[in-house]
């Protein structure tokens, strides 16, 4: 290379090569590790989204939101059904369609990608249905994106991550300040096969679907945004997102949980001043310790305190809202506290929209509005008006559903399984007061029994219908009532009592 006679470089001609440019060995490792790394964070398995585990349901790949993306609650909960179950899954329809909810005040519309649903037609029984998907789905400034087109997008990418087309109706609210949206996604596809979906999916992918349509719908947030979110957060007494940074800048060693200062300076998520102010209020709440100048030892418990402070910060504003212009006094109802409450009941509600679980407000003769939980039975039986009294008796860890299930586990190298049993309720049938017992109905019985002994860790899950049962379940259940005794609630009408139903002969299950 050099100048010709007219001064002028001589430069190389330059002739690109079209196609696709080849990565260095080293560069491909590195793409497929980084590509690894965010598939396990994302908590996927690789491979196509049609996937399926060892269990049968679907997973799927969902990257991980960009650190600005809209965020978005999830609460999801699937249903068993089998019998007595398919008039609380339409109790449940007609509840998300109750009146009021809409934007403009109107009772709710059920809807699919289709257009408009039904509720008879979406709820009618469906042969080998055995369970239903609830979710309600909270994005961040739902007010300004379509509900309904986003739902149905939302729908979609289920769909494609799960492969198969499902049958599914959900139904606007608005009549919260954060408007959501209640779905239920039944059991059975449009090809009449069995729906089962992922834990992962359902408590982590869902929502990082959901977060991704909402940010590519409004944009992802700005800076000032987060910043004016965690300026509201620091004073709120419930578990914030400072408080979760918190956590994850604290020391590793559980026992003394020391966040210092200094590492929050060195936090690209959390600001040092947003971090001392809201160590501040952690210590006027007790929940904090300042052992030097820039480190705070964090109580043992403290987060599972601010989520029941949060709790009971929802409940009085709803008995606010439930009886306002009145000068009372608000009080929830602690079953530990072993206190009876005697008075008028003045309003019912919904406790928690997924579960059913439901609330009444008794009003006493000093002017006192006790908040308290009630089964959806108890709940349904009495009127508003009514007087009653409300007391909390001593709950016992062991039923009759247990030794059922510990004799069938016995028998079966410590396994109980549905379809054992279900074959020998058919060989021996159960019969009270004469009449033949259902073999279903018994095991319905037992499996949600078994699903509340694996929320306590007492029974494991090993497959579908089966659950290993320990050989020592039913000492370890009587030592419970001795070591961590519960309580439940008990209301008594003071003109007659409530009427609970025949005792039920199905739980004894032989």
């Amino acid at each position: 290379m050099g100048r010709d006679p007219r001064g002028e470089w001589d430069l190389p001609i330059f002739r690109p090569k079209m196609g696709r440019a080849r990565r260095s060995v080293e560069a491909a490792q590195g793409l497929t590790m980084r590509r690894a790394i965010f598939q396990r964070l994302a908590r996927g398995v690789s491979g196509s989204p049609h996937t399926s585990s060892r269990t049968g349901r679907a997973r799927c790949d969902v990257r991980l939101p960009p650190g600005l993306a809209r965020r978005c609650v999830v609460k999801a909960r699937y249903v068993p059904m089998g019998p007595g179950r398919a008039k609380a899954a339409r109790a449940h329809l007609a509840y998300i369609e109750r009146d009021g909810v809409e934007r403009d005040g109107s009772q709710g519309r059920m809807f699919d990608a289709k257009g408009d649903v039904q509720r008879e037609q979406f709820g009618a029984p469906i042969e080998g249905e055995k369970r239903q998907f609830r979710f309600i789905i909270a994005p961040e400034d739902g007010a300004e994106l379509d509900l309904r087109d986003y739902t149905c997008r939302l729908v979609d990418r289920m769909e494609k991550d799960l492969g198969r087309e499902l049958r599914w109706a959900a139904v606007c609210h608005y009549d919260t300040d954060n408007p959501h949206v209640h779905l239920v996604v039944r059991g059975v596809d449009t090809r009449g096969q069995e729906v089962r979906i992922d834990r992962t999916y359902l408590s982590h992918s869902m929502r990082l679907r959901a977060q991704e349509l909402a940010t590519n719908e409004l944009g992802p947030r700005n800076e000032m945004d987060m910043r004016r979110q965690l300026d509201r957060e620091v004073s709120q007494e419930r578990l914030t997102t400072i408080d979760r940074r918190l956590a994850a800048l604290a020391s590793p060693d559980r026992t003394i949980r020391i966040v210092d200062i200094a590492a929050a300076a060195d936090s690209e998520k959390l600001s040092r001043s947003h971090a001392i102010a809201r160590l501040d209020i952690l210590e006027g709440l007790r929940l904090a310790e300042r052992v030097s100048p820039g480190a705070w030892k964090l109580e043992e418990g403290w987060q599972e305190t601010l989520q029941r402070l949060g709790e009971r910060g929802d409940i009085i504003k709803r008995m606010h809202l439930a009886m306002p212009q009145q000068s009372l006094t608000y009080r929830i109802f602690d079953t530990d506290s072993g206190a009876p409450v005697e008075g008028v009941v003045r309003h019912k509600g919904q406790h928690d929209e997924l579960t059913g679980a439901r609330f009444i407000i008794v009003e006493t003769a000093r002017t006192e509005a006790h908040y308290v939980r009630l089964d959806p039975t108890d709940a349904q039986q009495l009127a508003v008006g009514e007087r009653v009294r409300v007391n909390a008796v001593q709950g016992r860890w062991l039923t009759v559903p247990d030794q059922a299930i510990q004799r069938v586990a016995d028998a079966d190298h410590g396994v109980y399984n549905v379809r054992v049993h279900r074959q020998e309720l058919e060989r021996r049938p159960v019969m009270i007061e004469g009449l033949r017992v259902s073999p279903e109905s018994i095991i319905e019985v037992n499996v949600r029994r078994l699903e509340r002994l694996e929320r306590y860790k007492l029974v494991r899950r090993i497959a579908d219908g089966c659950w290993k049962v320990p050989p020592n379940l039913i000492e370890t259940l009587r030592d419970r009532e001795r070591t961590h005794p519960q309580h439940r609630i008990e209301i008594e009408r003071l003109d007659r009592p409530i009427d609970r139903g025949r005792p039920r002969g199905p739980t004894l299950g032989r």
